[in-house]
């Protein structure tokens, strides 16, 4: 082999060793710089998510249901369907989203119960006269019932969960909201937080591990200033 050729091939395989070492390392240097893998993970979901629940307000009746697009295109939603199942696990229809509906990109989309003018009151995309109560879960379907998210909070049989149900998320005001980072904390997301206008695509597919109770709700909807991480 000739000497110049010699010193090619050495010279690549040392720079493809560098290269692949640096990538399946946790760490790199770059210009005197090392940068370590971080603890905090950005959210991986390219799907809507169920982003946010009230299951009481002022009253018992006033629920919402919010979603979050974490993608970068609008996409277009009618004829998608929520459906909860109580803690006896008996099943029915929140609601069916109506014809023209979409959820813009890194936006959101409201479903809200329609007594006494509370669907009004928060400006919900969607209203219905379902409740949604203790104990219960919820789920969002395309029109073929092919599953796209699901969330279960407290104690239920059958419930739609992924992983373990949200502890509670019962109190008056109060709501469950999906995190925008695997780090997020209730201070992180709630008003002056770090995390609060990152979003709410955190999904590890564990609904006691995506989620934190707010203090008081927050609820969006497709007018709402969207949400970048």
């Amino acid at each position: 082999m000739k000497p110049y050729l010699l010193l090619l091939i050495t010279f690549t395989g040392f720079l493809s060793y560098s290269y692949t070492h640096s990538y399946l390392s946790d760490s790199a240097a770059s210009s005197g710089n090392t940068f370590t893998a971080s603890a905090e993970f950005p959210p991986t979901t390219n799907h809507p998510v169920i982003s946010e629940i009230q299951i009481n307000g002022a009253t018992a009746l006033q629920d919402f249901i919010e979603l979050y697009n974490p993608t970068s295109s609008s996409i277009p939603i009618a004829g998608w369907k929520l459906r909860k199942r109580i803690s006896s696990g008996s099943e029915d229809s929140v609601a069916v989203i109506g014809t023209g509906k979409s959820i813009p990109a890194h936006g959101f989309f409201l479903w809200a119960n329609s007594e006494s003018g509370f669907s009004t009151s928060i400006g919900a995309d969607e209203a219905t006269t379902q409740n949604i109560s203790e104990n219960n879960s919820v789920a969002l379907l395309m029109p073929d019932d092919t599953l796209v998210d699901q969330v279960a909070w407290g104690n239920g049989t059958d419930q739609f969960v992924e992983g373990t149900p949200i502890d509670n998320g019962s109190d008056q005001n109060k709501s469950m909201e999906r995190k925008a980072y695997s780090s997020s904390t209730i201070t992180s997301m709630t008003t002056g937080g770090t995390h609060e206008t990152k979003g709410n695509g955190f999904d590890s597919d564990n609904n006691s591990t995506d989620f934190i109770l707010r203090p008081t709700s927050q609820p969006q909807n497709s007018l709402s200033p969207t949400e970048t991480p």
